[in-house]
């Protein structure tokens, strides 16, 4: 099992494409019962704050390319977070892309309002399949210091795949 991130140099890697405000997503009444597991509200949270302007974002930046959707499964303190897998699959719907489940964090962070110290010293971990030479692109729920999608990135890089970018 792997006990250390693995990270890349981020060169040319594109912003983060964001969906609507952290406010607004946490104002949303679906919010707490998504972020601990009820795949209902989290799909009910995605289908109100899904951006069609940053669906256009992420179709510009990848062009023609169909990358593998693939999300930041955490567990939460709460319960398994539903939100990022609910954007990736209303995401895939609509851009047509694969949205790929297998990849999980085998850890628990706790990253909901932790300070930046708390987030830097406890890092999220990823298994699972990577297909060699495949493209992905990164869904989470928010965007703190970016260290889950670094570390994310990081993981699907070194099994051999390719990120293309990040939304959340």
């Amino acid at each position: 099992m792997i006990n250390k991130p693995f990270r890349c140099p981020w060169h040319q890697f594109p912003d983060v494409v964001l969906h609507s405000p952290e406010s607004t997503v946490k104002q949303h009444s679906s919010y707490s019962l998504a972020k601990s597991g009820d795949l209902d509200a989290a799909n009910d949270l995605v289908e109100d704050t899904l951006s069609e302007n940053a669906l256009l974002q992420i179709q510009s930046l990848v062009g023609e390319k169909r990358p593998y959707l693939v999300s930041a499964h955490a567990v939460e303190r709460s319960g398994v977070n539903a939100i990022p897998e609910a954007l990736a699959d209303e995401a895939g719907e609509r851009l047509c892309w694969p949205v790929d489940s297998s990849i999980v964090q085998t850890n628990i962070v706790g990253h909901t309002g932790a300070s930046g110290f708390a987030r830097l010293a406890r890092q999220a971990l990823f298994s699972g399949p990577v297909e060699v030479g495949a493209d992905y692109f990164l869904v989470d729920d928010f965007i703190g210091q970016g260290g889950t999608l670094a570390n994310l990135r990081g993981y699907l890089e070194h099994m051999g795949g390719r990120v293309l970018g990040a939304t959340s």
